[in-house]
């Protein structure tokens, strides 16, 4: 073979530049780092918020507490000053809405849809001739109300809540509460400035208070609309000692009814006057509120807790919370009262890791949306007949559904997939043969394994009620009256099998054991996974650790070493 006629120098072609050299190194380390970190166990969630409220108002220090434990307990949204937030708004009962802080009221319609009335009530206070100031609001899903915060000269509070019993009365509440903290009698002028595009009807008095009814038609779209309003309490002055506080209320009545004929006009509209009319002067003021709240109580005896770890897909708190409520509120049961079974409900995939169910809600359209989506998730899950008998069937038809809660002839259980979730949901007043039960369950580690656990307070204690683990296989085990949990192992399985099983005769329980026995030939132990140990996967690092070590000595060996301790060619 001829020779070349000029030399090549193999060090020069072979030995990379030192930017090369960096490159390299840098790579490796990040390699290094991305697996090592693919290896590493998840972190446990962040410490929650204790629920400070920035720029919190002074004067409203009296109410500080309360309103700091609802932020931290997922209960409330707070908006600090003047500012218009899009998603303040309340629905009443089914029938009404409210937007307070701009008084606008709209009545929703049979399609579950917004009609709105044209018809706003704005209250403005005054202490002497100075107007208070709007400083905080708070949407609280607690108690089902919106309350309104404004501060006067020398800090004589105000506090407005906006409320609508839950019963058939379409009837939208303003609660008025003044506290006067300083060492003067004060008098706080409270004005109900009524804009509206409706006709003036006729004026009314209701139990010695001035009130107006407002009429006409509105029109949506290609539909005509009837619709009515009335309202009293257009002023009032209220005296208030020093140290005191004192209560005034505005009572609003809304209805609406569809004109299948435009020669009804006029019928129509003196029809849903005398509505509105008779609405309030048989109202109860005491009843009304009393309504509200006692509904709210017994709805608030249940709710969802959630804590996510490193779960993108599990719902929010704070989106559980605002879809709950603006859902029991917009929920309309209808007239029927026939008891219908829940067994089965809820049959199918947990819900709280669907997000379409719990994007935020930030208006009555979106609102009215989420409602029917709803109502085809239950329909799904075989609750349709059960969640359309009252609110809390509703209500407890949307707790069974987060966790995959599933009654059956021999009781309830826990269906969830111990891989589906990470993190902790708490289950507050699951309501099981009259008795409400709290489950919990924490899934917080990488194999999928954790706790669920059963409990129910004295207040069932005449209640007995029993509960075993995955399959039944271990202890039947009764659930204790004083609030004590009975807590067992979470073992995911494959097949997937349900968590937990409660039910009010330990025979139910029983039965479910043999049945699984025999008919299924299920055994725990044959089910459970079984995850790679840790010492098999220190094992496996230090290897492949080793080979990178080596294959990176090899590497510099051949191309970063000095030209003299490679082999020529």
């Amino acid at each position: 073979m001829p020779s070349l006629p000029f030399r090549i120098d193999t060090a020069m072609v072979l030995a990379p530049s030192r930017t090369r050299k960096i490159i390299m190194a840098i790579a490796f380390i990040f390699f290094i780092f991305l697996y090592f970190r693919s290896l590493s166990f998840k972190s446990e969630p962040a410490a929650r918020p204790n629920g400070h409220i920035p720029n919190f108002p002074p004067c409203l220090n009296g109410y500080r507490v309360d309103i700091e434990r609802q932020v931290a307990e997922m209960d409330a949204v707070v908006h600090v000053g003047s500012k218009l937030p899009s998603e303040l708004f309340m629905v009443g009962n089914g029938r009404v809405a409210s937007t307070p802080l701009t008084g606008s009221h709209l009545f929703i319609r049979d399609d579950g849809h917004p009609l709105d009335l044209n018809h706003d009530v704005h209250l403005k206070y005054k202490l002497g001739e100075t107007p208070f100031s709007l400083v905080l609001s708070v949407l609280n899903y607690k108690h089902g109300q919106v309350e309104l915060y404004y501060v006067g000269e020398g800090c004589v509070t105000i506090r407005e809540i906006v409320f609508a019993a839950l019963d058939q009365s379409s009837i939208i509440v303003h609660e008025v509460f003044v506290n006067n903290p300083t060492i003067t009698k004060h008098s706080v002028q409270i004005k109900s400035s009524i804009a509206s595009h409706l006709e003036t009807t006729q004026k009314i008095t209701v139990n010695g208070k001035a009130g107006v009814v407002y009429s006409d038609v509105v029109t949506l779209g290609q539909e005509s609309f009837v619709a009515a309003a009335a309202s009293y309490l257009t002023h009032k002055s209220v005296d208030v000692e020093p140290g005191r506080t004192r209560t005034a209320q505005l009572f609003v009545s809304l209805a609406s009814r569809r004109l299948t004929d435009v020669g009804e006009r006029s019928e129509m509209l003196k029809y849903v006057s005398k509505i509105v009319n008779d609405d309030l002067g048989n109202v109860n003021e005491d009843h009304v509120a009393k309504d509200h709240r006692d509904h709210w109580r017994k709805i608030r005896k249940s709710g969802v807790r959630v804590v996510p770890l490193q779960d993108h897909l599990l719902a929010k708190p704070a989106a559980v919370n605002a879809t709950l409520y603006y859902l029991l509120s917009m929920f309309n049961p209808g007239s029927t009262n026939t008891a219908v079974s829940s067994i089965e409900c809820f049959r199918g995939s947990p819900s709280s890791h669907s997000p379409v169910l719990w994007t935020p809600i930030k208006s009555l359209e979106t609102a009215a949306l989420r409602l029917n989506a709803w109502k085809t998730e239950l329909t799904t899950g075989s609750c349709s007949k059960y969640s359309a008998t009252d609110r809390l069937a509703f209500y407890q038809s949307l707790l069974r559904s987060f966790s995959a809660i599933r009654e059956t002839i021999h009781g309830m259980e826990l269906a969830i997939n111990p891989h589906s979730i990470e993190g902790s949901v708490t289950i507050r007043g699951l309501e099981y043969e009259e008795v409400l039960v709290d489950v919990s369950l924490s899934i917080n580690t990488p194999d999928h394994r954790g706790t669920v656990s059963v409990s129910k307070s004295s207040e069932f204690k005449d209640t007995v009620l029993y509960t075993c683990d995955q399959i039944c296989a271990g202890e039947l085990k009764g659930v204790p009256s004083n609030g004590s949990p009975v807590v067992y192992q979470i073992r995911p399985t494959n097949p997937s099998t349900p968590i937990l099983y409660i039910a009010k005769d330990q025979q139910q329980l029983i039965e479910l054991r043999h049945l699984i026995e025999q008919h299924h030939g299920l055994d725990l132990h044959t089910l459970e996974e079984h995850p790679i140990s840790a010492l098999f996967i220190i094992v496996i690092s230090l290897v492949i650790i080793l080979f990178h070590v080596l294959l990176f000595h090899m590497i510099y060996k051949e191309y970063c070493s000095p030209p003299a301790t490679r082999t020529a060619l």
